[in-house]
């Protein structure tokens, strides 16, 4: 398995100097509200491509008054050591982060990080997923979905560019017919793909709660849809470019594109269609958990990855049953876990399956 060994920080958020040992089981960090728990993980996070848990800026990473962030950690593989050097770099006044591996950076290295690292990531508003906008659903399914295949992030990077370049030449005085109907182009096959994912994703739930089913027994059975006003399986790549074109004038004034998967909802049922949105407190925690497991379960008996996973101020709403199945999570598959509360009796559940660490006392 692959895990963090350490990690020392200097100029991050609000540490100035500051460095831990972790196990390669589960952590636990703990202490008052403000004192740098989920800096902690962000600081974790931002080992690999992209802009950590929070999705900030890079100069918001960087204390306040200092002029720069590094962050040093060493992860295991396979007996093997890694050295992740993570620094902010100013370029033509803006920030940007650079990752070493072994003191070295490339595109090679790059593809390097990738492969030893994948994060699952759990966010406090994810309590609140089956009652938030459809976008925090989209979010946390992509997220899913790129860990298992990081250049998924990519791909809606290109959807969401091409979606802004023919926003922006619908509404240009002279528009180049032909690079419209190119953009539209790209439009619609990254959107297939993008459907395509998520559809495949759906699956991916549903066949590995089964499969959980088998050892540990799940409260109800789940099921996952992909609502979208246009799309359905059989929806072809001709269809979605003439819908673009048609929509075209609608698209200049209101701006972004009417159709696409931008515009999807997933919606959540349990047992005989019963919405997940009227579900109780708790129950909506099992759930969210559910899918967590659901993940990890396919990624370390699927992939053969081994996960690492983030949990931010997770102890909320764990009755007896979201105890356990937290439990189940952390030590079913021999992953490497960090977590953040408040006070370390809230996880006296994990026995002496954790490493606890006091924030508060930095």
């Amino acid at each position: 398995m692959g895990y963090f060994k350490n990690i020392k920080i200097c100029n991050f958020r609000n540490f100035n100097e500051f460095e831990l040992e972790f196990s390669n089981k589960c952590n636990v960090f703990y202490g008052i509200n403000g004192c740098g728990k989920t800096n902690l993980l962000e600081a974790i996070s931002i080992c690999t491509s992209g802009r950590g848990i929070r999705k900030d800026k890079v100069i918001n990473f960087i204390k306040k008054n200092k002029t720069f962030f590094s962050n040093i950690a060493n992860f295991v593989d396979k007996n093997i050591e890694y050295k992740f050097k993570v620094i902010s770099e100013k370029k033509n006044n803006k920030f940007k982060k650079k990752i070493y591996l072994n003191d070295e950076i490339s595109s090679e290295v790059n593809k390097k990080i990738q492969e030893l690292i994948t994060f699952l990531i759990y966010l406090p508003e994810h309590e609140r997923l089956f009652i938030a906008s459809p976008t925090t659903r989209r979010n946390l399914f992509d997220h899913f979905i790129s860990s298992t295949d990081q250049k998924f992030n990519t791909l809606l990077n290109v959807y969401k560019k091409n979606i802004s370049e023919r926003n922006f030449l619908l509404n240009s005085n002279n528009i180049d017919l032909t690079w419209l109907e190119k953009i539209e182009e790209n439009i619609a096959k990254s959107g297939l793909e993008i459907y395509e994912n998520r559809s495949k994703q759906a699956d991916i739930f549903k066949q590995n709660l089964e499969d959980i089913n088998k050892y540990f027994t799940l409260p109800f059975k789940v099921n996952i849809q992909i609502k979208d006003s246009f799309f359905n399986s059989n929806f072809k790549f001709d269809e979605y470019k003439i819908l673009l074109k048609k929509n075209r004038e609608i698209d200049k004034i209101l701006g972004g594109a009417k159709i696409g998967p931008h515009k999807s909802d997933i919606v959540f049922f349990v047992d005989s269609n019963y919405p997940a949105s009227q579900l109780s407190t708790g129950q909506q925690k099992t759930l969210v958990l559910l899918l967590y497991f659901s993940q990890s379960n396919y990624l370390v008996k699927h992939c053969k990855k081994m996960p690492i996973l983030l949990l931010d101020e997770i102890n909320s709403h764990l009755d007896e049953y979201n105890t356990k199945l937290l439990l189940k999570i952390v030590s079913q598959f021999g992953i490497q876990v960090f977590m953040t509360g408040t006070k370390k009796e809230l996880f006296s559940f994990l026995s002496t399956n954790a490493n606890f660490y006091n924030i508060s006392k930095k």
